[in-house]
């Protein structure tokens, strides 16, 4: 197991099936995604084509589309298809009871920005 800190963030309630809701936690912009099967995820909240906000995106499955170009992204490895360039970082998320809590293993990783980065 990674070496880090549980942060909770949110209440099952907080999060309808088929939504998804952003947090801010220790420098990260996180994503929490619930489907529509009762599965929790935790992303990052930034698009790799555009630097836009996946927050808002259509949950589809087990992906969440980006809400600006439609770019798709795995919630379970954070693969991608187009127009998104890279993966998203995905994070360990756990329930306890009715707690989400997210694990933040260290500083965020700066990263290039995407092609589209000008928007």
């Amino acid at each position: 197991m990674s070496e880090g800190t549980y942060y909770p963030v949110a209440k099952t309630a907080d999060i309808e099936q088929g939504k998804c809701k952003a947090f801010h936690i220790d420098g990260h912009d996180v994503l929490i995604a619930r489907t529509k099967t009762d599965d929790f995820y935790a992303v990052e909240n930034l698009c790799s084509h555009a630097d836009a906000a996946l927050e808002g995106g259509r949950i589809r499955g087990n992906h969440i589309m980006c809400p600006l170009h439609g770019a798709r992204f795995s919630l379970i490895d954070g693969s991608f298809g187009p127009p998104a360039w890279a993966p998203i970082k995905t994070y360990t998320l756990r329930v306890e009871g009715d707690q989400v809590e997210v694990l933040i293993t260290g500083p965020l990783e700066k990263k290039a920005r995407g092609a589209m980065g000008m928007f």
